[in-house]
């Protein structure tokens, strides 16, 4: 079986579902945890971090990918909720221009992505019908990670902070640059993430493996670096913004050298794509604050509640990612 179709909509849907949840890195509920400082600046991180409170959080999540004539931009509102559970719905919006040809499409698709205890699950309407994917592994995997407040987790966290340089630092805001590495960032997604295979079994188990073991692989390979803006003295976040470029980047070389192993099967539009992304496309994710005080539920789409599970709902701009690449 090719590359890309065993790859299908869902696991293209995890590039999106990541970089959704990697704003509730700094949005979950936390308990105090006490750290002796190893220099300024990383006490400046942990003395933020761990005051995050357990508290319902509505913030902005968009992420971008784009290279030279393709752009997937995703606009939402999210909520992270007390007990730890996550709600974010919005549009992806697919743009492809060929100046060639002078032709270019957009499309936008409506998304809704819920997280409770173990369970991701992704939902995204085409031609009218909502459809749903369950997003085990790295998506929910992250946002266990981040939203915990188990003591121990949140030592592991903390410790999986590299470094840490202080951007501004006044008696209103704190701005940090934050590098996470990926290296125990991979050991705790590895531990954290088994219990959202649960209800896996067979040739699907068997994939869903093999695609969390590459993106750990990826995560051992790269440091992740974002940015990270706090009030003052509530501590509460205001602003974040994610490079998962060498991420995206490095799982995608990745696939390309098990290919180049025999370990993959590629066609050619499928190793054109790969090396896109692998060389030449950029992920950033973004991240703001709503007011608390504002009302803004994050709320499932009546039409949602019904959806039926279906892993083929994206395939066609896959497809057309595939193709636009070719054509460049």
């Amino acid at each position: 079986m090719k590359f890309i179709d065993k790859l299908k909509s869902r696991r293209f849907s995890k590039v999106a579902a990541m970089a959704a949840v990697s704003g509730s890195i700094i949005f979950g509920g936390n308990a105090i945890v006490s750290a002796a400082p190893q220099d300024d600046a990383m006490w400046a991180f942990r003395e933020a971090y761990v005051a995050q409170k357990p508290m319902t959080r509505t913030f902005s999540q968009d992420f971008s990918l784009f290279s030279m004539n393709f752009h997937l931009d995703m606009d939402s509102k999210a909520q992270v909720f007390e007990d730890g559970s996550m709600r974010m719905g919005g549009d992806l919006t697919w743009t492809y221009t060929n100046q060639d040809k002078n032709y270019s499409t957009n499309n936008k698709v409506p998304f809704f992505i819920e997280q409770i205890n173990n369970e991701m699950t992704f939902y995204v309407e085409r031609n009218g019908r909502w459809n749903k994917m369950p997003m085990p592994g790295l998506p929910a995997g992250i946002a266990l990670m981040w939203k915990t407040t188990d003591l121990n987790m949140l030592q592991q966290n903390m410790d999986a902070v590299k470094a840490v340089k202080v951007l501004s630092d006044t008696d209103t805001t704190r701005m940090m640059e934050v590098t996470l590495d990926g290296s125990k960032v991979a050991d705790i997604l590895a531990k954290n993430s088994d219990a959202t295979f649960t209800n896996l079994s067979g040739n699907e188990l068997t994939e869903q493996k093999e695609i969390f073991d590459r993106w750990l692989a990826a995560f051992r390979s790269t440091d992740i670096t974002f940015t990270w803006s706090v009030q003052k003295p509530s501590w509460e976040t205001s602003a974040a913004v994610f490079d998962l470029t060498g991420l995206m980047r490095a799982y995608c070389r990745h696939v390309l050298d098990e290919s180049a192993a025999g370990r993959v099967v590629l066609n050619s539009e499928e190793r054109e794509l790969l090396d896109t992304m692998g060389y030449y496309c950029e992920l950033k994710a973004y991240t703001t604050a709503i007011n608390p005080n504002r009302a803004y539920p994050v709320l499932m789409p009546d039409a949602a509640k019904a959806a039926q599970e279906n892993e083929h709902a994206l395939d066609d701009i896959l497809h057309e990612m595939t193709t636009v690449v070719v054509e460049k």
